[in-house]
């Protein structure tokens, strides 16, 4: 019962906020839907929200210019052009441009949780990482959902 309350407390505030938030760009929108899921699945006490959010969102920065350096660099690249037809020489060199940014990704999560650890408690970090997958796949679903209508 108390998970269905919390469900529909979750999708209610989602919506709340995208309404809210029509003005924005998408990527504020994003953002600010991103948050409020964050903070109701961490349940974070001000004080942890003071110290949390500064921490995370310079992570999220990080991790938004790696795959903008991932697009960018290695995956159009990739689109564009025919693999079959690629040398060897350009798949190695692109194929370790990507083991790079992934290694670079793996890293700063590696940095984020170290640095989380001295503001909230290990459990809330794993409901952090449990609540990214969480909502990136309700926003796929929703994504699809809307598309289909």
């Amino acid at each position: 019962m108390n998970t269905f309350r919390n469900l529909a407390l979750t999708i209610l505030l989602l919506f709340c906020i995208a309404g809210m938030a029509q003005e924005k760009s998408k990527k504020e929108r994003f953002m600010a839907l991103k948050v409020a899921y964050i903070t109701e699945k961490l349940s974070l006490t001000s004080e942890e929200a003071e110290k949390f959010w500064p921490v995370y969102n310079n992570y999220y920065e990080k991790i938004l210019d790696l795959r903008y350096r991932e697009y960018k660099d290695v995956r159009k690249k990739i689109k564009d052009n025919d693999i079959g037809n690629m040398s060897e020489q350009e798949a190695n060199k692109l194929l370790s441009a990507l083991e790079a940014i992934e290694y670079e990704n793996y890293q700063e999560d590696i940095k984020l949780t170290k640095k989380l650890k001295g503001i909230i408690p290990a459990g809330k970090i794993l409901l952090l990482k449990k609540a990214e997958k969480d909502f990136s796949r309700e926003l796929l679903h929703k994504l699809k959902r809307d598309k289909s209508k």
